[in-house]
């Protein structure tokens, strides 16, 4: 394979978009006597993009025998897969099919040649802070393989955000009264809060000022089960329940595990929480 445009050749064969192969089918598009040949069949590796792949007589003849053409090629054949700059217009298409509801400026983006295929621009491909930032995308072409794309961009979408209606202290229950649902135009980003009842009940654990939007790693659920505090633990057994007091080792939340002494036996087990105040403890436990 050489640089494209060192052979004075009149036009190279293209290479289809979707294929990783050179196929017969892309002879005959310029060789008729290739049309006698199923158009499925390959002939090579298909050259990388603005590349080209070089068919000598020798190699031709021979491809030429194994098919019982009945002419024999005369000259060289050249192959490519054509590249082009992509447009602005057809990057903003397809970072709008990602996220249709944003607001997109397109500041600059790669001018690079790519080859011919689907343009894609994962959300994940997103870095920006609040001034703009870039948007790292692909073409995807024969099949599977990728060309990078990049631009520059601003995004903003408008997105649900769960704020405090009060400064908020960290360790106590929240409840829907000290919150407020505001829709902001900004950055996307994911973490967020953004419903009353996904934070209602549960604590914080910071400290969190009036107007701050939420996110979901400052919330925990809220303790049923205090370090220290005397629990009432019931024992099942097959039909068998036994019920008695115990002191929880470590707090915790509902349908958590935690550890539980026996204040009389000092005997430790692990018991669910099931409820503010109260543990079961299943056969294996103790």
């Amino acid at each position: 394979m050489i640089p494209l445009g060192a052979f004075a050749l009149a036009s190279c064969l293209a290479v289809g978009a979707g294929s990783d192969r050179i196929l017969a089918g892309d002879f005959a598009a310029q060789l008729p006597e290739w049309v006698a040949v199923p158009p499925a069949t390959p002939l090579g590796l298909a050259p990388a993009p603005g590349v080209q792949r070089v068919f000598r007589l020798p190699e031709l003849r021979r491809l030429a025998e194994r098919w019982s053409l009945s002419s024999v090629p005369d000259r060289e054949v050249c192959v490519t897969r054509p590249v082009a700059v992509l447009s602005g217009d057809r990057l903003l298409a397809a970072m709008q099919k990602e996220l249709p509801l944003a607001r997109i400026e397109l500041l600059d983006f790669s001018r690079l040649p790519a080859p011919d295929g689907e343009v894609l621009f994962p959300a994940s491909g997103l870095r920006q802070a609040p001034a703009g930032g870039y948007w790292n995308g692909y073409v995807r072409y024969a099949g599977t393989r990728r060309f990078v794309v990049w631009a520059r961009v601003k995004v903003q979408v408008a997105a649900a955000r769960v704020t405090a209606a009060q400064d908020l202290k960290p360790g106590l229950p929240l409840n829907a009264a000290q919150l407020r649902v505001e829709t902001r135009e900004e950055v996307p980003a994911a973490g967020f809060v953004s419903t009353v009842e996904e934070a209602a009940g549960k604590v914080s654990r910071r400290a969190i000022a009036a107007g701050v939007a939420l996110r979901v790693e400052w919330l925990e659920p809220a303790k049923a089960v205090l370090r220290g505090e005397t629990v009432q633990v019931e024992v099942v057994r097959g039909g068998a329940r036994l019920k008695l007091e115990g002191v929880a080792e470590a707090s915790g939340a509902i349908g958590e595990t935690i550890a539980i002494q026996n204040p009389v036996s000092k005997q430790r087990f692990q018991a669910r929480i099931e409820a503010k105040g109260r543990v079961v403890v299943t056969k294996g436990s103790l």
